[in-house]
């Protein structure tokens, strides 16, 4: 090979290396973990995992497995573990929601069907300052329910547009509407509208700019102001749920959770 090919050679073998470091994200396994549940919801900051099995929720210490049951609320729907000391479970059919301690003892119990105001619970999260995330179905409103006093305030106005996906923090809540518009919403109610997210089969929002969504048997990152997408490169062919927090992708295939370090551009 002379010199001149050896050099288009080089050009071509780092420019096809950078064009592939632009739309694929290169993660790092961690370890593998077994557990065979029938869905898997992710980890808490103190790395304890969660899971749901025959409508029980499960949570995996290294030393143990704690056990919530109350089968006659129905499916449980959502459960926020961001505060390992106070988990948050959403019985969607009974329009009902329980705490929990860091055991998955009932702390409280709150019936909104007993609520003298009409509200259809359609998502649900933990907020600060002893308050609750709720967004109300019947009007499509988000508010803060205050646990201590029992008093919801909303924060939004009502939309047009029904919840088609969610997440949340202490300070954020952020969801998709049935448009595919995504927004955000903090504590005080301030509003912003981001963007838009592709189609998928399943979708995490990380934050207010970033969300990880699965179509194909593809796990992708994506951009919502910029509207990109960025392939994220993962072993398993076959994926049942994702969940990521803190640099840390857990994949739950095959009755197997695998940690992967994954590190955000």
């Amino acid at each position: 090979m002379n010199c001149k090919h050896f050099l288009v050679f080089l050009f071509c073998y780092f420019f096809s290396v950078a064009a592939f470091s632009q739309t694929t994200l290169i993660t790092e396994k961690i370890d593998s973990i077994h557990w065979s549940v029938d869905r898997y919801l992710g980890f808490d900051p103190q790395q304890n995992q969660y899971a749901i099995e025959d409508n029980v929720l499960l949570k995996r210490t290294k030393n143990q497995i704690a056990v919530y049951k109350n089968l006659e609320l129905g499916k449980i729907d959502h459960v926020d573990f961001q505060n390992p000391l106070q988990i948050v479970v959403f019985y969607k059919e009974f329009n009902t929601i329980i705490l929990l301690d860091n055991q998955l003892n009932e702390i409280k119990q709150i019936d909104f069907n007993l609520n003298p105001t009409l509200i259809q619970l359609e998502a649900v999260g933990l907020s600060a300052q002893n308050q609750l995330w709720l967004f109300d179905g019947n009007n499509n409103r988000l508010g803060l329910y205050a646990t201590s006093t029992d008093h919801t305030k909303w924060i939004s106005v009502p939309s047009s547009n029904s919840l088609m996906g969610y997440a949340s923090d202490y300070n954020y809540f952020y969801w998709i509407d049935s448009s595919k518009r995504v927004y955000a919403s903090s504590i005080y109610g301030n509003l912003s509208t981001i963007g838009f997210v592709p189609k998928y089969e399943s979708i995490q929002l990380i934050n207010s700019n970033t969300a990880l969504y699965f179509i194909e048997q593809e796990l992708y990152l994506y951009e919502i102001e910029k509207g990109t997408s960025m392939k994220i490169k993962i072993t398993e062919n076959f994926v049942d749920n994702f969940f990521f927090k803190d640099g840390i992708l857990a994949i739950f295939t095959q009755n197997k959770i695998t940690n992967y370090k994954l590190i955000l551009p």
